[in-house]
C-alpha cells in the first residue's frame, strides 16, 4: 500500500498521466481523419510539444492541469464525438446542439453512449483527482526533470510550428482552424458563441423586415395550405420510395399525392434545416436568417390566418422565432416540466390540434405549419406501444448488434409519421376547398448501415442516409380542378434532383398564389419556370458546398448510384 501511494503521489507519474490525457484524442485522430499525412503529423507534433512544455511551467503538474483544463474538457468531448461518429473534430453544430437539445432527448442519447461517457468520466475524472493529489503533495517536479522535458518539448513545438507554416504552401485547402485539433475545436467554440449571441439578437436584427407579400387570388376564395415538417425521417425506409416493408399505408392510399424521388436536405441538423425550410435562406447566404422573418410572416402579409403546432420543446432557436410569428402558437411540450424526462407526447396529438382548428374554419385563407418529433432516437418512445407493427423493438443499447431492433423501432416511427401525415391530409380534404399539404423531413439518420458503424445524425461530415429525405406534395380535388397547370407541373418535376431547403419555401408560396420579391419561380416545383439547380450542402461553418466537396465517402456515392440518384 505504501508503494502504491508513492506511485500515485509521484509528480513525475502525474506529469506523464496528464500528458497522455491531453494528447490521447490527437493520437486517435491520426488514424481516423482523412486529411493529409503531413496534417495528421502536425496534429501530433504541435500539441504534444505544447503540452509537454506547458506542463513544466509549474513545479506541480496539478496546477497546470487546471490551467489546461479547457483542453482537457475539449479532449473529453472529442473522444465521445469520435466514439459516436468515428471521425472529425468537434463541430460548431455540436456545441449548438448542446444548447438546443431538450433534457429528455439528451438523456435518451447519453444513456446509449454509456461506454464512451463512462470512459471519459473515469479518465478525466481521475485527472481531477490526481491534480488535487499533486497540489497537496509535498514533493515537486525537480528542476532536472523539467529541463529534460523542455529539451524535447520545445524543439517539438518549434518543429510543429514550422510544419504548420509549410503545410499552407503544400496544401492549398489546409487551415489550422479546420484541420488541427484542438485548434479547430477551440475555434469552433468561438464560432458557436458568436452564433448564439447573434441568435439572441434576432428580434432586433429582424425587426422591420417585410416580404411585401400579396395574395393574387380574391380574398373570398377559401384556401388551406399546410407545411408538415418531419424529423429524422430518411426516404430509404418509406415504402413510397421502394422500401420492402409497408411503412406508408396511409399516404400510399391518397389521391393526388406527388412523390419526389431525388430529394435531399442541405443540412443534417435540425437547427439549420428547419429554419431554411421555413424561409428563403436555402438559396441565399445562411446568415441572411439573422435579418429576416420566416414563411409564416409572408402568409400573414398576404392575409392568411396562421397557425404553428410543434411537438418539439422551445430551445431559443430560429424555429421558435419563426413559429412564434403565427397568430396561434402551440408547443405541445410547453405543458411538460423540463425535469419530467419520461413524459412522452406522441405526434398523434398533432392530428387532434389540426382537427380542432379546422372545425373552427368557416372560410377564408388559412396556413398551418406542423413540426413533428418524428423519428428522433430513442425510436421506441416515438409511438404508442399498441402501434408497434414490427417487433422486437426494445433496444437495449445503441450498438450494431441491436440493429434489427433499432430498424424495427425506426420503421414503427415511420408508420406513425405516415399516420399523422395522412390524418392531417384527410382532415384538410374534408373541408372541400382549394388546399395543399407539403411534407418533408429536416434530415435522415444513420442506423449502422455499413462498415463505418455510424449512428444518429448531425455528424460533422454527412452521409447519404442523413441527407436523403422524403418530399411529398398533396393537393385537394378542388385545387386540382381549379389549378390543373400547377398539378401538371408538380408531376412533371418528380424525377428532377432537388434540395428541399431550396424548393419548399418557393413552392408553397406559388401553390398559394402569393407574390413577394423573395419568391423565385425557378425554384417552385409547381411553376413552368422551374429549373434544376446545383445541389449544395451547408457545412459546419455555414458555407454552401457542392455535394462532391462536403465529405461524402465512396460508400455514400455508391448509395446515390444504387438508388439512381444524381451525384453530385
Amino acid at each position: 500500500m505504501k508503494r502504491l501511494k508513492q506511485i500515485f503521489t509521484n509528480q513525475h507519474y502525474i506529469y506523464w498521466l496528464f500528458l497522455f490525457m491531453a494528447i490521447l484524442p490527437n493520437i486517435i485522430m491520426f488514424f481516423t481523419e482523412s486529411t493529409s499525412l503531413l496534417t495528421r503529423v502536425i496534429q501530433i507534433v504541435l500539441p504534444l510539444g505544447f503540452y509537454g512544455w506547458a506542463l513544466t511551467w509549474a513545479r506541480k503538474p496539478g496546477k497546470m492541469f487546471w490551467w489546461l483544463f479547457w483542453f482537457m474538457f475539449v479532449d473529453a468531448f472529442q473522444i465521445v464525438l469520435l466514439w459516436l461518429y468515428g471521425e472529425s473534430p468537434i463541430a460548431v453544430d455540436m456545441f449548438l446542439n448542446v444548447l438546443t437539445t431538450n433534457p429528455g432527448e439528451a438523456t435518451e442519447l447519453l444513456s446509449n453512449l454509456l461506454v464512451s461517457v463512462v470512459f471519459v468520466v473515469v479518465l478525466y475524472g481521475s485527472g481531477i483527482v490526481m491534480s488535487i493529489v499533486s497540489l497537496r503533495a509535498k514533493t515537486t517536479l525537480g528542476d532536472k526533470f523539467r529541463r529534460v522535458q523542455r529539451r524535447w518539448s520545445i524543439p517539438m513545438l518549434m518543429a510543429g510550428i514550422v510544419l504548420l507554416t509549410a503545410n499552407y504552401f503544400v496544401d492549398k485547402n489546409f487551415k489550422a482552424q479546420d484541420d488541427v485539433f484542438p485548434i479547430n475545436g477551440t475555434y469552433n467554440v468561438g464560432l458557436a458563441i458568436q452564433r448564439a449571441y447573434k441568435q439572441s439578437k434576432y428580434e432586433d436584427t429582424s425587426r422591420g423586415f417585410t416580404y411585401n407579400a400579396t395574395a393574387t387570388r380574391n380574398d373570398s376564395v377559401p384556401e388551406i395550405y399546410v407545411l408538415v415538417i418531419g424529423e429524422t425521417s430518411r426516404a430509404d425506409n418509406w415504402s413510397l420510395y421502394g422500401y420492402e416493408r409497408n411503412t406508408n399505408p396511409g399516404t400510399s392510399a391518397l389521391d393526388n399525392l406527388v412523390v419526389y424521388r431525388d430529394a435531399i436536405t442541405m443540412s443534417n441538423t435540425t437547427h439549420k434545416s428547419v429554419p431554411t425550410l421555413m424561409s428563403s435562406a436555402g438559396c441565399e447566404a445562411y446568415d441572411s436568417l439573422y435579418h429576416r422573418k420566416g414563411i409564416i410572416t409572408a402568409y400573414k402579409e398576404a392575409g392568411y390566418q396562421t397557425v404553428f403546432y410543434s411537438n418539439q420543446q422551445r430551445n431559443h432557436s430560429f424555429i421558435d422565432a419563426f413559429g412564434s410569428e403565427a397568430d396561434e402558437v402551440v408547443f405541445l411540450k410547453d405543458k411538460v416540466s423540463l425535469m419530467d424526462l419520461t413524459n412522452t407526447n406522441y405526434d398523434d396529438e398533432l392530428i387532434d390540434y389540426v382537427k380542432k382548428r379546422l372545425e373552427q374554419y368557416n372560410g377564408g385563407k388559412l396556413f398551418i405549419v406542423v413540426h413533428m418529433y418524428g423519428s428522433h432516437f430513442n425510436y421506441k418512445d416515438r409511438y404508442p406501444k399498441d402501434d408497434a407493427h414490427f417487433k422486437p423493438d426494445n433496444v437495449i443499447s445503441a450498438e450494431r448488434v441491436y440493429r434489427k431492433e433499432l430498424i424495427n423501432a425506426y420503421d414503427n416511427t415511420i408508420i406513425n409519421t405516415d399516420k399523422v401525415l395522412s390524418g392531417i391530409i384527410r382532415q384538410v380534404e374534408a373541408k372541400g376547398v382549394n388546399s395543399a399539404v407539403v411534407f418533408t423531413s429536416d434530415h435522415g439518420e444513420d442506423i449502422f448501415d455499413d462498415e463505418r458503424g455510424r449512428f444518429l445524425h448531425a455528424s460533422p461530415i454527412p452521409t447519404y442516409y442523413q441527407v436523403r429525405v422524403p418530399l411529398l406534395v398533396w393537393t385537394s380535388q378542388k385545387y386540382s380542378i381549379n389549378y390543373p397547370d400547377a398539378l401538371a407541373q408538380l408531376k412533371a418535376h418528380t424525377n428532377i434532383p432537388v434540395s428541399t431547403n431550396m424548393v419548399v419555401f418557393h413552392t408553397l408560396l406559388d401553390l398559394s398564389g402569393i407574390n413577394t420579391p423573395y419568391k423565385k419561380n425557378n425554384l417552385s416545383l409547381c411553376n413552368k419556370e422551374f429549373k434544376q439547380h446545383s445541389r449544395l450542402y451547408i457545412n459546419d461553418h455555414n458555407e454552401y458546398l457542392p455535394l462532391d466537396n462536403c465529405g461524402f465517402k465512396q460508400l455514400d456515392i455508391d448509395q446515390f448510384k444504387k438508388h439512381n440518384l444524381q451525384f453530385p
